[in-house]
């Protein structure tokens, strides 16, 4: 299973979705590696850190995305791959080996302007695939709360994407946003984060249900593993 979470704007959670992706995978007992495509490999370094034992690879090209899925699909259960901003050739590879692309995307215009960009990217890419995949989901993220309307009129903003959007969001959250400068993960964060981590969690399991239950998917997860409840470590 190979995942890839991608938008063409920085700043819309894509290294925090995918490192604790990749963390989640391998807390359910699976054998995960790690891409990092974006150039700066912060998530590289947050990765090794927050879970040593993830196999991590630093891709910065198309080409050497193209190259190297091919025998990882072979020695892994699941692929997190945390794609660029603004590099239309590495996301446009990513997708074309993909399983399940995620967009993360903010609320605001600019971070919708850029998310239709990366649709019609995901587009070009079903479009060349005999599959027609990957698959795909929104996940909301940075959300404030219900108080302020740019949160409440989110799930109408990106209806017109033509993604489907996850029910869980993420919302703002000061231990969300400290897990990279700890290098951790939120279920290791103690009792302050155990709000973000219950929704991590129920982002990942939404995920796992979706894999499960999209017909005809290429690669299905094994979820003999299970899952573990927020706050737990391994």
């Amino acid at each position: 299973m190979f995942i890839a979470v991608v938008n063409q704007k920085g700043g819309v959670g894509k290294t925090t979705l995918a490192v604790h992706l990749a963390g989640w995978h391998a807390r359910c007992g699976r054998r995960v590696a790690f891409f990092d495509a974006d150039g700066q490999a912060s998530s590289s370094r947050w990765m090794r850190s927050a879970e040593p034992g993830i196999e991590v690879i630093e891709a910065f090209d198309g080409a050497a995305i193209l190259k190297q899925t091919g025998a990882l699909r072979k020695q892994v259960d699941v692929i997190v791959a945390d794609g660029p901003a603004n590099l239309a050739e590495v996301t446009r590879a990513l997708l074309l080996v993909a399983d399940l692309a995620l967009i993360p995307c903010g609320p605001t215009l600019p971070e919708l302007e850029s998310t239709a960009q990366s649709v019609r990217i995901l587009e070009a890419a079903r479009s060349v695939r005999v599959d027609r995949a990957p698959a795909a989901l929104l996940v909301l993220n940075r959300l404030r709360d219900d108080r302020f309307a740019l949160t409440r009129d989110a799930p109408a903003a990106v209806a017109v994407l033509g993604i489907p959007p996850c029910r869980s969001v993420l919302r703002l959250r000061e231990t969300l946003a400290d897990a990279p400068g700890q290098r951790t993960l939120v279920w290791r964060m103690g009792y302050r984060a155990r709000t973000a981590a219950l929704e991590m969690t129920t982002l990942m399991q939404e995920i796992e249900d979706y894999v499960a239950t999209t017909p005809n998917h290429p690669r299905h997860l094994d979820h003999r593993a299970g899952t573990l409840p927020a706050g737990q470590a391994r």
